[in-house]
């Protein structure tokens, strides 16, 4: 762990002691839905994952390159302003 995560757990840590209680019971629960939502333990997620890794791997997947991405989000971008 980095000097700068020591720092910010300690800063967070002071913050949380001088929270009031309603701010602290929203941070408990975005702890929560953090905690809940974790995709690396959700079945489906890994299913997916192992699908598009297998399309990937076959080489049955489309891909595209950085630049076709660009491209394309630019020519969607530019078609949605019209």
């Amino acid at each position: 762990m980095g000097a700068a995560i020591k720092d910010i757990r300690r800063e967070v840590k002071k913050s949380i002691d001088l929270a009031d209680d309603k701010t602290v019971k929203m941070i408990y629960a975005m702890l929560e839905v953090e905690q809940k939502e974790d995709a690396w333990t959700d079945a489906a997620f890994l299913a997916e994952m192992e699908a598009r890794a297998k399309e990937y791997e076959s080489g049955s997947a489309k891909l595209f390159t950085l630049e076709e991405m660009e491209n394309n989000a630019r020519r969607s971008y530019k078609a949605r302003k019209k």
